[in-house]
């Protein structure tokens, strides 16, 4: 049972899970063919599951807080497992596919940082089913459930936003133009081969 200090921020987190869950149907109407079963890549299944995991993984831990008698802990391993499962599975995929240098660093770091946040997630899970009066460890639990919303909006915006604007294009006004002619070198050779498409 958490403490009552925390219940309110239980009971707005589910809301504002229940409204940001909904961005996971937007992508999926806008960009239908990333669920496509006849995709060539699995990559893009495995990016709309880790939005899904993402935006559902707090949502699933502020409804069962809520609930009279019901141990954080154990509900907080089975999410964070879930998330290092999905995590990984595409990161597997990630080395199986060819992608422009670009595409693949970006993904790359997006696993990374969802490995971490869901490896530090079951270290606070487990502190709370072996000391379930730890506030500290539930304390930067909420912090961290914070933080994944954070991240499953990045990748709904990964999925959603990526035709309509691109961080790197805007990076790279920055950079000197003989760097970006080598780079452009690269991506069209890379292009050459017909890498899969997200």
């Amino acid at each position: 049972m958490i403490p009552p200090d925390f219940t309110t921020f239980f009971a707005i987190m589910a809301g504002v899970g229940a409204t940001l869950f909904g961005l996971i149907f937007v992508a999926i109407t806008i960009r239908p063919e990333l669920t496509r079963r006849d995709h060539p890549s699995l990559l893009p299944q495995f990016k709309v599951a880790s939005s899904y995991t993402a935006l559902l993984n707090p949502l699933v831990i502020s409804l069962f807080a809520l609930v009279p008698h019901t141990t954080l802990g154990s509900i907080t391993t089975a999410m964070s497992s879930i998330g290092l499962v999905t995590s990984g599975l595409m990161g597997i995929t990630l080395v199986q596919v060819r992608l422009r240098w670009t595409k693949k660093v970006l993904s790359a770091l997006f696993i990374l940082v969802s490995l971490l946040m869901y490896g530090i997630e079951l270290d606070y899970a487990i502190r709370l089913v072996t000391t379930t009066q730890d506030v500290q460890s539930l304390y930067n639990l909420t912090s961290l459930l914070i933080l994944i919303y954070l991240y499953g909006i990045a990748r709904a915006w990964d999925l959603v936003g990526a035709r309509q604007f691109r961080t790197l294009d805007v990076l790279t006004q920055f950079v000197p133009e003989r760097i970006r002619e080598s780079f452009s070198d690269t991506s069209q050779e890379s292009g050459s081969q017909k890498p899969d498409s997200e």
